[in-house]
C-alpha cells in the first residue's frame, strides 16, 4: 500500500486486525502506527508485531463531553463516571509512582461531531448518540477514534462515541445491564494508546462479560501496558488543551471514498464480543471547510464493540 504523497492526508477505510489466540503469558499490546495501517506491538512481542506504538506525545491529556449527554445518563452523572474511568488508568500504580499522563476533564461543548483539524482548535469529544447509531451494522456499545502522526506515532486527537440509540446501559452495581462504566474505562485505554488485549481478564480483553462490572478495574496486564507508554514522571505545570487550543466548532465530517470489510467474532450468550480494530487504509478523504494543511500525514484508528443479538 502507497501513502499519499501530500503533504497532509488522513487514511480511513476499514479492515479488521486479528491478535491470535489468548495467550497467558501475553501481557499487553499497544496500537501501532504500521506501513499497512494500523497494527499493535505486544509485550512480550508476538510475530504479528509491527510498526510504532502510539502515544501522546504530552503528559497531560484534556477532554470535553458533549453537553447534551444522554436521556440515559444525564451530564452532571455522566461527568464523575467518565472521571473515574480515566483515574482508573492515570492513577495505577506503577511501582515507582503513577504513569506519567494526566486526563483532565475541560469542561462541555456543543458540537456533536467527531474530527480532527491540524488548522483550527479541536476537541477530543465524548459523545452520545441517542438519536441513531451511524455505523450501521451490528450494534456497538462504544467506538474511539484516535488521530496519530504516522511517522511519529504521536497521537493528535481522540473521539468517543457511546451507542446510547441501541444500547441500554447501566450505571449502579445491581440490576447491570451494558455497565457504562466498564465500557467507558476499556475505551479511555483506547483513548491513550492500547489495543484489545487477549490476555483473559483484562480491561482491554476483547470481550465484555455480559451484566458484569468487571472491566471497571484494571488487572496487572493493564496496568503494565499503560506504565510502559506513560512511565512515571509527570513535569509540575503540562497544558492538557487540544492542538491548537479548545474549541467548539465541529471540524467538517470527513468524506471517505475507499473499500473496505469488517468481521465480526462469533455471538455466544457468555459473553459479548467486541468488534476487530478498525482502521484507515489507504483512503482519500476531504474536508470542505478547511485550507490544504501543511501538518505532517496522519491515520485514524477506530475501535468497537460488539453488542449481541
Amino acid at each position: 500500500m502507497s501513502r499519499p504523497s501530500s503533504g497532509w492526508a488522513d487514511w480511513v477505510a476499514v479492515t479488521v486486525l486479528a491478535l491470535g489466540p489468548a495467550d497467558a503469558a501475553l501481557a499487553y499490546c499497544r496500537t501501532a502506527a504500521c506501513e499497512d495501517g494500523v497494527g499493535a506491538r505486544c509485550e512480550p512481542a508476538q510475530a504479528s508485531d509491527c510498526g510504532k506504538p502510539i502515544a501522546w506525545p504530552s503528559s497531560c491529556v484534556g477532554y470535553v463531553l458533549q453537553e447534551d449527554a444522554s436521556s440515559q445518563i444525564d451530564l452532571e452523572s455522566v461527568r464523575p463516571l467518565v472521571k473515574q474511568a480515566f483515574d482508573s488508568w492515570v492513577l495505577a500504580d506503577c511501582g515507582s509512582g503513577e504513569p506519567g499522563v494526566t486526563a483532565e476533564d475541560l469542561g462541555d461543548v456543543a458540537c456533536s461531531e467527531i474530527g480532527y483539524d491540524p488548522e483550527t482548535k479541536n476537541a477530543n469529544i465524548i459523545i452520545f448518540r441517542d438519536d441513531s447509531w451511524p455505523y450501521g451494522g451490528n450494534a456497538t456499545l462504544a467506538l474511539t477514534t484516535v488521530t496519530y502522526a504516522v511517522d511519529s506515532g504521536e497521537i493528535r486527537d481522540a473521539d468517543l462515541e457511546i451507542n446510547s440509540d441501541q444500547v441500554t446501559f447501566s450505571t449502579s452495581d445491581d440490576s447491570v445491564n451494558v455497565d457504562f462504566l466498564s465500557i467507558m474505562t476499556h475505551e479511555a485505554g483506547h483513548f491513550l494508546g492500547l489495543a484489545h488485549s487477549p490476555t483473559p481478564g483484562a480491561t482491554m480483553v476483547v470481550e465484555y462479560p455480559p451484566e458484569s462490572i468487571t472491566l471497571r478495574t484494571l488487572e496487572a496486564d493493564d496496568v503494565a501496558g499503560i506504565c510502559a507508554i506513560y512511565p512515571p514522571g509527570n513535569p509540575a505545570t503540562c497544558d492538557s488543551a487540544p492542538v491548537n487550543g479548545l474549541g467548539d466548532d465541529c471540524a467538517e465530517p470527513a468524506e471517505v471514498e475507499a473499500d473496505g470489510c469488517s468481521c465480526n467474532s462469533a455471538r455466544s450468550s457468555s459473553a459479548l464480543p467486541l468488534g476487530g480494530l478498525l482502521v484507515a487504509l489507504a483512503a482519500t478523504v476531504r474536508r470542505a471547510r478547511r485550507r490544504r494543511p501543511t501538518a505532517v500525514e496522519t491515520a485514524s484508528v477506530r475501535r468497537k464493540r460488539a453488542q449481541p443479538r
